[in-house]
């Protein structure tokens, strides 16, 4: 072989191992692209995000998952943002334009108060200040409103235990003069508190029970009432008129002490009215002038 074809053969030799080489290091990084792509990674913070995910398509899908998201999002105009564009932001979520926008439903028969107003007002401008949808702002009222009513309804439950606890043990002591002795007791401390009867009838103690409700109070007004001379209350009814009439009275006094509990107080009062109107049936026409307490 001549020195010609030898120098074409060593160069041939050198040309196939350089490609040799080179595909066997082109196939090294691809190699290394796809099992240790995270090692590309210099921080440490994004290489911990980088572990929930297989490859780099995964990441890259999540990228771009994420932007069309955020494209999509209502977003929050800067500090210096012009009223124009905080006005846009608060249609765009739900804001109203003002306190009005707001409601304040009342449970039926409740009766909206200006104290009640002036709490509606004071926590729809909260709501306005803060950027509360209405949408949201209706399910916290909501929600509020309904943990009022459960606290008044074991009040009401409450206040019903005690009421025939106290009513229990007036019979124990009063036998068959236990109807009378409240109509005693009632008399007896309308004239006493006169026109502040109203107001006295609905002092609560500290556990928030009425205090003229107090089997103690009862007792002692009731025999107020008779040493006052209020004379005597005969009966009108027969036997089974006076239990009918009963039935009647204690149904109102259930109806009366409902209503009050629900703040009620038109209802309460009207409830009221027609129980003593059938204790006047059962122990005379003698008028009663006011209101009484739940036991009296």
């Amino acid at each position: 072989m001549s020195e010609e074809e030898e120098a074409v053969e060593e160069t041939d030799e050198e040309t196939e191992q350089y490609e040799y080489e080179e595909e066997e290091s082109s196939e090294d990084i691809e190699e290394q692209d796809t099992t240790n792509w995270r090692g590309m990674i210099k921080d440490d913070g994004l290489q911990r995000h980088a572990e929930r995910f297989t490859d780099l398509d995964s990441l890259v899908q999540a990228n771009l998952d994420a932007r069309k998201k955020l494209s999509k999002a209502v977003q929050k105009p800067e500090g210096d943002a012009s009223d124009e564009e905080m006005g846009d932001y608060r249609d765009s979520i739900g804001v109203p334009k003002d306190v009005d926008g707001y409601d304040f439903p009342l449970p039926e028969g409740v009766e909206r108060t200006e104290e009640m107003m002036d709490a509606e007002d004071h926590w729809a401008n909260i709501f306005l200040d803060h950027n509360i949808p209405k949408e949201t702002a209706d399910t916290l009222v909501g929600e509020f409103r309904g943990e009022v009513q459960k606290i008044m309804e074991q009040q009401v439950e409450a206040d019903r235990v005690v009421t025939e606890e106290a009513q229990a043990q007036l019979k124990r002591d009063w036998g068959d003069e236990y109807e009378k002795n409240l109509i005693f007791a009632t008399r007896a401390s309308e004239k006493l508190f006169g026109d502040e009867f109203e107001d006295a009838r609905f002092m609560e103690d500290k556990s928030g029970r009425f205090i003229l409700d107090n089997p103690m109070m009862v007792r002692m007004f009731a025999r107020l009432g008779r040493e006052m001379g209020e004379g005597s209350i005969g009966a009108i009814a027969t036997s089974e008129e006076k239990e009918g009439l009963m039935e009647k009275a204690n149904d109102y006094r259930d109806k009366r002490m409902e209503a009050h509990a629900k703040g009620n107080n038109a209802e309460a009062r009207k409830w009221d009215e027609r129980e003593r109107e059938m204790l006047g049936k059962i122990y005379g026409d003698d008028p009663l002038v006011g209101s009484k307490t739940r036991n009296m």
